[in-house]
């Protein structure tokens, strides 16, 4: 799988390797972003503490985020057809403690061993032998 089908697609599997990477390179690049809309726009933390931070700034970071968001739920729901589950499991991470497990089951714990109904193992195990990005 190349690096645009993981951050762009929502179909398939990923590795956790996969997910952590491309997830923290996502998050890296949305606040060197964010750092330099702030500076170009002038704002600095007092401002954004005092809440005297320009309704220009927001609605820029707004068409900011919703790239990283379409990434982020790429990322995720490839990881979740890897543990076997819809997308829709996403959700689970809404639920206020509950969404610990979320976490623990889509960054900690292996994928489903062999392929799903998802697509075939981003391992390559149980089948032929399928070429990624950080196996």
């Amino acid at each position: 799988m190349t690096p645009k089908q993981i951050l762009f697609s929502f179909e398939g599997r990923i590795t956790r390797l996969q997910f952590w990477m491309f997830s923290l390179g996502a998050a890296i690049v949305f606040y060197i972003l964010l750092f330099i809309l702030a500076q170009v726009m002038g704002v600095t933390g007092q401002q954004y503490v005092g809440g005297t931070v320009s309704g220009a700034f927001y609605g820029v970071l707004g068409l900011l985020y919703l790239p990283f968001l379409w990434v982020h739920l790429a990322i995720n729901s490839k990881r979740c057809h890897d543990r076997d589950r819809s997308a829709w499991f996403i959700l689970v991470s809404l639920i206020p403690l509950v969404g610990l497990w979320y976490l623990v089951e889509i960054g900690f714990l292996d994928g489903t061993q062999g392929p799903n109904r998802f697509g075939p193992s981003p391992k390559g195990i149980g089948g032929s032998q399928v070429s990624s990005v950080f196996s």
